[in-house]
């Protein structure tokens, strides 16, 4: 692995590690991560586990495509490109060695409770009159989730909730390596909280401290409740968790009334 890290770090400029790297990387987990989503709705076995039984059409999926495609040009392929500079600034390092398991395993867990923190406040403050008519409504068109509507949203949502991802290689600095990796993480965690589906074998069974698809799909139903995307203590602790009956729905369950704050 080192060997392979030395190699990318001595024929890359700066700018392709910094600023392009982190480009490919999130888009590449974004492409992956949606076309094992989607393949999901080809598996007529795993129907069971579906949470809402309606599916979005074909005309929905490139809508949601399409408009992926312009806000990654619009905000986050931008965003990244402008962190540039300030990774190089704060002394994001490149060089061997690479941190150890150990290292990475405790930057990625306290970068996804930074990222719930802030993800959780950002998100809400999204459900006020004013943000709900000028920007969040658009990420809630589809009250059924799925994998790639993950990144369906506004260009200032993208740029005011995905700064939670950029905050902890803010107060970490950690390593170029470790920095992509939980791009990469966070890309395919956001995906997954959107998937639609309740397996028997999702992580937040076994660590009821985590939401998951389950509880992200009763947002898109519900609106006002579980704004985390991550954890579920900051809702339990501010009385916005909603956990009853999460599990699939029937054919023709009633959906719950829009509320905005």
């Amino acid at each position: 692995m080192e060997n392979l890290w030395r190699l990318l770090i001595e024929s890359c400029s700066d700018f392709t590690l910094y600023a392009l790297g982190p480009t490919v990387a999130v888009n590449v987990a974004y492409l992956v991560g949606s076309v094992c989503s989607l393949a999901l709705d080809r598996l007529p076995s795993l129907r069971r586990y579906k949470i809402q039984q309606r599916s979005n059409d074909r005309a929905a999926l490139w809508r949601c495509v399409r408009h992926v495609v312009l806000n990654k040009f619009l905000a986050e392929i931008p965003m990244t490109v402008a962190a540039y500079p300030i990774f190089l600034w704060l002394g994001v390092r490149k060089d061997l060695p690479l941190p150890g398991l150990g290292t990475v395993v405790a930057t990625l867990v306290a970068s996804f409770v930074i990222e719930d923190a802030w993800h959780y406040f950002a998100h809400r403050s999204l459900h006020t009159r004013w943000g709900w008519k000028h920007i969040h409504f658009m990420h809630h068109h589809y009250t059924t989730p799925f994998g790639v509507a993950a990144n369906y949203a506004h260009p200032l949502e993208t740029l005011w909730t995905g700064f939670g991802t950029v905050l902890p290689v803010l107060l970490f600095r950690p390593h170029l390596a470790t920095m992509l990796l939980w791009i990469i993480v966070r890309q395919l965690q956001a995906i997954s909280v959107h998937v639609g589906y309740d397996f028997p074998w999702r992580p937040s069974r076994f660590l009821p401290f985590l939401g998951g698809a389950r509880f992200h799909d009763r947002h898109h139903r519900r609106f006002n409740r579980n704004y985390a995307p991550t954890f579920v203590w900051i809702d339990r602790l501010l009385g916005t968790a909603d956990e009853e009956n999460l599990g699939p729905q029937a054919a023709g369950a009633a959906e719950v009334p829009v509320v905005v704050e």
